[in-house]
């Protein structure tokens, strides 16, 4: 099984690792892809520090990552992949003008295949125009472009638990929610995983 995950500078380094690292142990290949760099080329995370008292988060370096697969091949040959993964970090926020990214995320929701979104990725959903009638979490400072998209904007109180799933799309507010995030977007897939 191949997933595809959306990549660029800026990218929050757990939301990048999390999912790369969890999929992998699953036996999941994960194509990870940026518009305009090439296998081997680099990109710079960076950790964003959810900080008590702090009116928003922090931004320090993350690790530097290498992209894995050719995006232009990638887009051309979408029906690869199982799945689409979307964190979040600054990436989005540029990206989301980007309308060969837009195109691939409008390819998956046509198709009704899983979409894992996560924190300020739900900013290319809403760019790319498949939130409209849906439910979706995001990061709280996304609100406004989700619900701009046309989409009624899940909130909660606490990001630790926090997911919401409908149909084919899995989102939540942060990083401090991959694991349960993680969890139903692999439920999606149709992946099973025992624990004895």
């Amino acid at each position: 099984m191949k997933v595809l995950l959306l990549a660029g500078d800026f990218i929050e380094d757990y939301e990048l690792y999390a999912p790369l690292q969890a999929l992998e142990m699953l036996g999941i290949d994960v194509h990870i892809i940026c518009p305009d760099k090439k296998p081997g080329e680099g990109i710079q995370t960076a950790l964003h520090i959810l900080e008590p008292g702090r009116q928003t988060y922090s931004e320090r370096p993350g690790h530097p990552f290498d992209i894995t697969h050719d995006f232009t091949e990638a887009a051309g040959n979408l029906g690869q992949y199982a799945g689409l993964v979307v964190p979040g970090g600054r990436f989005p926020e540029y990206q989301r003008y980007d309308s060969r990214v837009l195109d691939i995320i409008r390819a998956f929701f046509k198709d009704d295949r899983p979409v894992a979104a996560l924190c300020h990725g739900l900013q290319l959903l809403a760019a790319a125009d498949v939130l409209k009638g849906r439910e979706c979490s995001a990061f709280p400072m996304c609100k406004l472009d989700v619900e701009a998209a046309g989409a009624k904007y899940i909130d909660f109180e606490a990001f630790s638990k926090s997911v919401h799933v409908q149909g084919n799309l899995v989102s939540a507010p942060a990083y401090p929610a991959i694991g349960v995030w993680l969890k139903s977007f692999i439920e999606l897939l149709g992946v099973k995983v025992s624990v004895p």
